[in-house]
């Protein structure tokens, strides 16, 4: 057996040593990559967003009746020839409801809270030989197992006043129809809760029903000068609210507030209580404002679509969202170089930017609003060679971005919504082929 010497030691010990130096330099390196990795991207390699699940693909999926709502952990997913109910966990379908018949879809309306699904479809009743009455009949679908409740007959226009298409609303426990005035109806047992007349000289809109208050929109002019549609030429947009309890009218007001606002803007209702509606001039008009009114009916500041901030994503329903105290929205502005893109916030009873975060070049999909943050799906410029979508986090209070984060897969939601960990997207096109009704994503 050889004997080992201290001078076998010694080379022994300088042979580690160089192996011990070189491994802390690669650390070092490595650290070194990893902490410039954070320091561009605001994350470490590997973190991004991956598929955890997705639904089938929908071959019949058509405009006519589309939506999609979270109830509790069902995700519901409407078109015009069924609805249908998945686990929020895994996808897996959990239900489905069809019309009777070959009766269709028209339109769709959910009161999440009370688990409810309100929709408007063809009469059922008559022989097939006979002339169909179209989208005459309200029914309501349990939300936790697709079982229809109750249906009632639609009364028919007749030619009656109304500025809106879509008449129906579901919120705060009620069904709401808006007819000649409003009528409004148990959304679980469809019994007859009140009628309301709308203020003189006013013709109902749409309705927003909520717990405090009934709100709606009207049109409001001169009676003796009626379009053939019965609304008074020249109207002017209203807002009124209503008490859930009794129908009893609590106030109203006009939208404009140093000039009018006309009944033929393009509304969407972002928040029935407070109410916050975004109105453009005209029902294809870039151009417009927010409006939100405080509990006793008082106007508060309008905020534009346009200003310092830029130019606001009103048209698109990811384009803005509300808490009831704020105004979150994505916004384009110009600098040197092209178009930027940011979130910015607002505070509603004044109309003031709180905050406002950039984005640099990268448009926004669409943002979400929940447990305190601003989730905004981001796309890179799309003349870049590896253009794909982020998420970026961001605190709801001071607009600090929390974490950023890439997907692996193209991203295109109509809708967004977060559950247990996953962000879901809800697909509502009617493309060809089909995509997914909804994608989960989860970090990885």
């Amino acid at each position: 057996m050889a004997t080992r010497t201290d001078a076998d030691v010694s080379r022994r010990r300088g042979t580690i040593g160089r192996m011990l130096m070189a491994g802390a330099a690669a650390v070092a390196l490595i650290g070194s990559i990893t902490a410039g990795c954070l320091a561009i991207t605001g994350r470490f390699p590997g973190d991004s967003m991956d598929i955890a699940w997705e639904t089938p693909a929908d071959g019949n999926a058509s405009k006519q009746g589309n939506g999609a709502w979270l109830a509790g952990d069902t995700l519901v997913r409407s078109r015009s020839d069924a609805v249908t109910g998945y686990d929020a966990g895994t996808g897996e379908r959990t239900w489905q409801y069809r019309p009777p018949g070959r009766s269709e879809i028209c339109l769709a309306e959910a009161d999440v809270d009370s688990s409810v699904l309100l929709v408007t479809r063809d009469d059922d009743t008559r022989p097939v030989s006979s002339k169909r009455e179209l989208c005459t009949t309200v029914a309501a679908i349990d939300l936790k197992n697709g079982r229809e409740m109750w249906h009632a007959p639609i009364p028919a226009d007749d030619g009656k006043p109304r500025f809106e298409p879509n008449p129906l609303a579901a919120g705060g426990g009620l069904a709401v129809l808006a007819d000649q005035g409003l009528r409004a109806v148990d959304i679980r047992t469809g019994a007859s809760r009140w009628t309301a007349a709308v203020p003189k000289n006013c013709v109902p809109g749409k309705a927003a029903p909520a717990k405090r208050h009934v709100a709606a929109l009207l049109a409001c002019g001169d009676p003796d000068k009626p379009w053939s549609d019965g609304t008074p030429v020249g109207a002017e947009l209203h807002a009124a609210a209503f008490d859930p309890s009794t129908g009893a009218l609590l106030w109203s007001t006009p939208f404009g507030d140093r000039e009018p606002v006309s009944h033929s803007a393009g509304t969407s209702v972002l928040s029935a209580d407070p109410l916050v509606v975004s109105a453009s001039t005209s029902s294809d008009s870039e151009h417009g404002s927010f409006h939100s009114f405080d509990n006793d009916g008082r106007h508060n500041p309008p905020i534009d679509y346009s200003g310092a901030y830029g130019t606001l994503d009103a048209k698109r329903p990811l384009g803005s969202t509300t808490d009831g105290t704020r105004l979150y929205a994505l916004s384009g502005y110009y600098k040197k170089g092209g178009t930027r893109h940011r979130a910015v916030a607002f505070d509603l009873a004044t109309g003031q930017q709180v905050w406002k975060t950039g984005l640099d070049d990268s448009p926004g999909i669409g943002l979400n609003l929940q447990d305190g943050k601003v989730t905004v799906i981001v796309r890179t410029s799309a003349t870049s060679a590896i253009a794909h979508e982020e998420l970026h986090v961001l605190d709801a209070a001071t607009g600090k971005e929390r974490d950023v984060r890439s997907f692996h897969d193209t991203v295109a939601p109509h809708k967004i919504f977060e559950h247990k960990g996953l962000l879901i997207g809800a697909n509502l096109s009617d493309y060809v082929p089909p995509p997914p009704p909804f994608t989960a994503y989860e970090p990885s």
